[in-house]
């Protein structure tokens, strides 16, 4: 009967864990979500993005510094959701104005680019003659300017003349035009 009452005396008597740990892993992951939000707001040069890493793991510290149980939790969840919070983020902040002002909104144009713009320009039954044999690809003459063109069906030789018949992405689609 003794031990009993030693051993209720020791149980009674134990440390309990102190909740200032676990108070102070909230309030890290919370400084942290914070941090997080403001680096896609405020331009830092990924210095609120350190910062926000550096406050994880001390909140992470904390958690461990509670009990084990809760600093492995809080390391899974860390693990498990800052990857998805990023992407998350991502997906918003892409469709913010502030990323609107950010980022570039038009490209810088190219010569090709030009002539792309340039293609779309070509009516469809504009005739042309063929200045390479197109097998199936080659090169056309429409007017003064060259064009690559694609051969709807076989191979059209060179100087026949030929037809646009479509656009495949940047490459004219024609067919040979029999002449008379």
């Amino acid at each position: 009967m003794n031990f009993i009452f030693i051993l209720a005396q020791q149980v009674a008597a134990a440390p309990t864990p102190d909740d200032s740990w676990l108070i102070a892993g909230f309030a890290l992951f919370g400084v942290a979500l914070v941090f997080f939000a403001l680096e896609f707001v405020v331009p830092s040069g990924g210095l609120i993005a350190t910062l926000c890493v550096l406050v994880v793991a001390a909140g992470i510290f904390c958690f461990f510094m509670h009990s084990p149980t809760w600093g492995l939790a809080s390391l899974t969840v860390t693990l498990a959701g800052a990857p998805i919070a990023i992407a998350y983020g991502l997906k918003i902040w892409s469709n913010s104005p502030l990323a609107r002002r950010v980022v570039l909104s038009q490209a810088i144009e190219d010569p090709q680019s030009a002539s792309n713009q340039a293609i779309s320009r070509v009516a469809i039954g504009t005739l042309g003659v063929a200045e390479t044999t197109l097998r199936p690809i080659g090169w056309i003459r429409i007017a003064a300017d060259r064009r690559e063109a694609l051969a709807e069906e076989g191979f059209i030789q060179a100087g026949q003349q030929v037809q646009v018949t479509g656009f495949d992405d940047a490459t004219l689609r024609v067919r040979a035009v029999e002449t008379a």
